[in-house]
């Protein structure tokens, strides 16, 4: 199976926006624990547009959650920082040979562990520069 075909198939899985809601749980929640301060929701989750987020099953977690969402414009979805990793995975797994949607997800977890913290915190100190941008430009497109 290719990378492609492997992400269609996760896209299109109506398991998919569970797995989103099973995501939060295990792991957006915890680690706000940690960075914020057990049960502290003075923060907000930065999300782009896609449908996953805004389902309604996710939705209603988030709400029931009490997490607060960054509103982002739809003209700026890589704007998110996180599209960066998403490249740099997608660029690091050409060429493999996916076999199946287990060894995708191990792979894509042995790109994400192998990622130095130095990265994540460029990218997260490059946050107000992108804010600055879709600002100037009112919201439409951006480099980003």
């Amino acid at each position: 199976m290719s990378l492609g075909a492997a992400a269609k198939y996760l896209k299109k899985s109506k398991s998919f926006v569970k797995k989103w809601k099973e995501i939060y749980q295990r792991a957006l929640i915890p680690s706000a624990d940690k960075w914020f301060g057990k049960g502290n929701r003075d923060w907000l989750l930065q999300e782009d547009n896609d449908r996953k987020h805004r389902s309604r099953l996710c939705s209603m977690w988030k709400e029931e959650n009490d997490v607060q969402i960054l509103g982002w414009t739809s003209q700026s979805l890589d704007a998110n920082p996180i599209e960066n990793i998403w490249a740099l995975m997608k660029m690091k797994l050409q060429g493999v040979i996916i076999k199946n949607q287990i060894h995708l997800a191990c792979k894509i977890r042995d790109i994400w562990r192998s990622l130095p913290v130095e990265y994540a915190e460029t990218l997260v100190e490059s946050i107000p520069r992108r804010c600055q941008v879709i600002l100037s430009n009112n919201g439409d497109w951006t480099s980003y």
